[in-house]
């Protein structure tokens, strides 16, 4: 994903998610861990994602970059 608006909407589902999942785990009484767990997981695995997918542009940004010249010779 290269656009910042991605970026930001990725990051804004998966906190949504995550902080869902608290408020359920929290909020419910009978099924709170039913629900709360997954949305939790969720949120977490697309908070994770980005993250992980950030670092493998930056490291292929990085890898295509030409080395630095040394004009000592």
């Amino acid at each position: 994903m290269s656009s910042s608006t991605g970026l930001l909407f990725s990051y804004a589902l998966g906190a949504i998610f995550a902080i869902g999942g608290i408020l359920f785990m929290l909020l419910l009484d009978d099924r709170g861990l039913l629900f709360g767990i997954p949305y939790l997981v969720i949120g977490l695995l697309l908070i994770g994602g980005v993250r992980a997918s950030q670092r493998r542009r930056k490291a292929r940004v990085e890898a295509d970059e030409p080395p630095a010249r040394s004009d000592e010779a």
